[in-house]
């Protein structure tokens, strides 16, 4: 009884605070970001740190015939007025924890918490997927920009705008569709001279990254609207595309930094939330055009892994502060009735977003998923999405998830706010000693001697045991230790970073290698025929030594065409081992290897390897072997290696393996 007396005390503290709060207008204004001991904060206008603890879509809702119902969410439902729901909006948020309204929320300073506003500004001046090299694109964007923050410029504790939301810097999406426009689209004439020049132009050297469609016969044909190029296998065409996807994504993180800038100098600049994903070109062109990368993030495992790769790439490409604008989980088990899928045409895709079984999961991932980003010393805060659950049927866009942290009834889901209250409060001691752990996120290069070059690529690497058993037909890596299975020091072409996390085990009966990464890939626009080719697929590589003998296994990824999926392709796994340079031996994938079904642009894959398949009965505690491994991309777009050069022609050499040991403990380290 004293507890529920000391909650209902505190709750009626913070409302009045918060209600306070929403009736000051003079405010302090101007946050800012900082850095201290290797930690990134932002800074309040008072001047103190502050990590973000936000939620997306706060606001009341609509009636509608499903909120009459009370199918969907509204605030007349359940309160007399519009500022009695916001206050005790306000009070329930910051009882849990939370200290920031995320994208989407109602600005209304009622509601007492800092705000984020999405401007969608890109969208607005049309610059996606119009022209966005024209010349009036500077003027559109700032008018658009002016309009667009006039009513947040006196918004009490406004922390800054994001651009826009999942925009998606879609490498090959973005290449055909400029090229196939008219030669009066500026962005047009911006890619054709980008490929006469990188071609210097000769024809003959272009036909060697690409095929064009009929009736392309030379440069001059490329100017035509509606011109067509597909890669040609074993090219290089996938690279000019990528410094496309550079100029057209830094001719945008300009604009509207200057827009913006123009428009509410006050205001910080969060960038443009990108979608699960990144393309590290995009991050290089962003530059100094942001004070905070913004980005979504699709947990990678029901446990609440965040893989270190993600944060660690963005701080490598561009070392800018984080914000985390939209993390997730749901659950079957829910009471608005929410099927978990997104129905947007007639195949829907179920569960490609975070879903777990029941409420007390929901809580468990989330809560770790919490405290794994806190984590990160480049992260600044992140915001859960989203308030209330998307109502019955789903929205008009067909997502239909139980992201709620209350249901359309108002009914707080218990678990789940519990772990945010007990949560909430000590993330900023965890991200304070961020910048000091040893932890797997290599934002400081935790294993420095792991890399790929040099005398330390020869000192010796211990593999831990497995501390459970792992199950590859199980779809998930929850029964990995990934915190100490990680392997480090992964070595990329320049400029590039690692595109994704490498895991390794053992046990008695074989190795298991696990990855997560993110690579996108559209099939069609491959020439080829017949099945995609192995060449250009996405592909593991375990290059083992064993008592003298070399052993090679790959796993590739293969794009096959489906039209009974969303994307219109699956893609499925396949398995080859040579030895001693022999080619190679397709193998079966049944119990060895499987692809997590997560949608592209996210690449999970496990596999096992039975000692017998390396020349050994068992394996043993301190058993010494040689090993590297290796990821390619779709279209050999990027090569991550763990020692040796990142090139293809390295994939199959004896010399680029790394000394590794099989120890009984349960952290991947040097052996002594």
């Amino acid at each position: 009884m004293i507890g529920i007396i000391f909650r209902v005390l505190f709750f009626l503290l913070v409302a009045a605070n918060v209600s306070q709060a929403g009736e000051t207008q003079s405010q302090p204004r101007g946050w800012t970001t900082t850095e201290k001991d290797g930690v990134r904060w932002f800074v309040t206008p008072e001047g103190n740190p502050f990590y973000s603890k936000g939620v997306n879509i706060v606001n009341g809702g609509k009636e509608s015939a499903l909120s009459l119902r009370k199918q969907e969410y509204c605030w007349n439902n359940f309160f007399p007025s519009a500022d009695d729901w916001r206050r005790a909006a306000g009070s329930q948020l910051a009882f849990w924890g939370f200290n920031t309204r995320g994208g989407w929320s109602d600005p209304s300073p009622v509601l007492g918490l800092p705000l984020t506003v999405d401007l969608e500004l890109g969208r607005n001046s049309q610059f996606h997927w119009f022209d966005p090299f024209d010349p009036s694109m500077e003027k559109q964007t700032l008018e658009q920009a002016r309009e667009l923050t006039a009513p947040f410029r006196n918004a009490p504790n406004l922390i800054g705008y994001f651009s826009d939301n999942e925009v998606g810097w879609w490498n090959s999406p973005l290449f055909r569709w400029y090229l196939k426009a008219g030669w009066d689209n500026h962005t047009k004439q911006v890619l054709w001279q980008l490929l006469y020049d990188h071609y210097k132009g000769n024809w003959e050297s272009f036909l060697a990254d690409w095929v064009p469609a009929n009736g392309i016969r030379n440069f001059e044909d490329l100017k035509k609207q509606g011109a067509a190029l597909q890669l040609r296998p074993g090219g290089d065409g996938i690279h000019v595309v990528d410094r496309f996807t550079y100029l057209i994504a830094g001719r945008y993180y300009q604009l509207m930094h200057d827009a913006i800038r123009k428009a509410h100098p006050d205001a910080l600049v969060l960038g443009d939330r990108l979608p699960l994903y990144y393309h590290q070109d995009a991050l290089l062109a962003m530059g100094d055009n942001v004070d905070v990368i913004s980005t979504n993030y699709n947990v990678d495992t029901v446990d609440g892994w965040v893989a270190p790769y993600f944060f660690d790439g963005m701080r490598r490409l561009n070392d800018k502060p984080v914000l985390v604008t939209e993390f997730f989980f749901a659950a079957q088990e829910n009471r608005s009735g929410n099927r978990n899928e997104t129905a947007r045409n007639k195949y829907p895709k179920p569960g490609h977003l975070m879903t777990v079984t029941t409420q007390a999961e929901r809580a468990w991932g989330a809560g770790n998923a919490l405290v794994n980003f806190a984590r990160f010393p480049n992260v600044v805060g992140a915001h859960w999405f989203q308030y209330c659950d998307e109502p019955l049927g789903g929205r008009q866009d067909g997502e239909d998830y139980n992201m709620g942290l209350i249901d359309t009834a108002n009914r707080p889901y218990e678990e789940v706010t519990e772990a945010f209250m007990k949560l909430n409060p000590v993330l900023d001691a965890i991200h304070r000693s961020a910048g000091g752990e040893d932890r797997s996120t290599a934002l400081k290069t935790p294993v420095q001697a792991a890399s790929g070059s040099g005398p330390d690529s020869l000192r010796r690497v211990g593999i831990p045991r497995a501390t459970s058993p792992i199950d590859v037909t199980d779809q998930s890596l929850v029964d990995w230790d990934k915190k100490n299975t990680r392997l480090t020091g992964f070595q990329t072409q320049k400029p590039y970073v690692p595109f994704g996390d490498v895991h390794v085990t053992w046990t008695p009966q074989g190795l298991y290698v696990a990855s997560l990464a993110n690579t996108f890939v559209e099939p069609e626009f491959l020439a080829h025929t017949g099945d995609f080719p192995r060449s250009e697929s996405f592909r593991m590589v375990l290059n083992l030594e064993v008592h003298g003998r070399t052993y090679s296994f790959t796993v590739y990824l293969i794009p096959k065409s489906d039209p009974d999926l969303p994307d219109g392709f699956a893609v499925w796994p396949e398995l080859f081992r040579s030895v001693d340079g022999k080619p190679a031996e397709r193998l079966p994938v049944e119990g060895r290897v499987q692809r997590l079904n997560k949608a592209l642009p996210h690449m999970t894959v496990e596999a096992f390897f039975p000692a017998d398949s390396f020349g050994m009965k068992e394996l043993q505690p301190g058993m010494e072997l040689g090993m590297n491994v290796t990821l390619v991309s779709y279209y050999r777009e990027f090569i991550m290696t763990w020692t040796g050069e990142p090139t293809l022609e390295n994939l199959d050499n004896p010399a680029s393996m790394r000394p590794v040991t099989l120890k009984d403990g349960t952290s991947l380290r040097f052996a002594r």
